[in-house]
């Protein structure tokens, strides 16, 4: 009973490992598309006003201050920007390697714990020979 316990526990987990993965490598495709359309969003940043609810706690200006230093970086997000596609399709091999190695760590889990049990029961004496459920009173 505890074998078949811990291995669907092992399973589930690789269950929820693989969606987790998989929810990973949807985005990353996803971010990979979109990124095409994003080439005149550093541009539009220096123009972003700030929240209605912070301005009345700014100072004179500070509208002006953060728009010249959102400007100064548009070529450092321009150039991000353009290597996004290729960091990207590092980006997948990597995902799915990070899952087999946390696949392989699971298996290797429900092994070591398959025979924590196997030792503990034969330190136990108990084998399948003599092995009797409580009985009933």
């Amino acid at each position: 009973m505890f074998y078949t316990m811990i291995w669907l526990l092992m399973a589930l987990l690789l269950a929820l490992w693989s969606a987790a993965a998989w929810v990973l490598h949807t985005l990353a495709q996803w971010s990979g598309a979109q990124a095409g359309g994003m080439s005149g969003l550093p541009a539009q940043l220096g123009s972003l006003p700030a929240p209605a609810w912070l301005s009345p706690w700014l100072p004179p200006g500070a509208q002006e201050s953060w728009s010249a230093v959102l400007t100064s970086f548009n070529p450092l997000f321009e150039s991000m920007l353009a290597f996004a596609p290729a960091l990207l399709g590092l980006l997948v091999p990597a995902i799915w390697l990070i899952w087999a190695v946390g696949a392989v760590l699971l298996l290797a889990l429900g092994l070591g714990s398959t025979m924590l049990i196997r030792l503990a029961r034969s330190r136990m004496g108990v084998t399948a020979a003599n092995y009797r459920p409580l009985a009933r009173h």
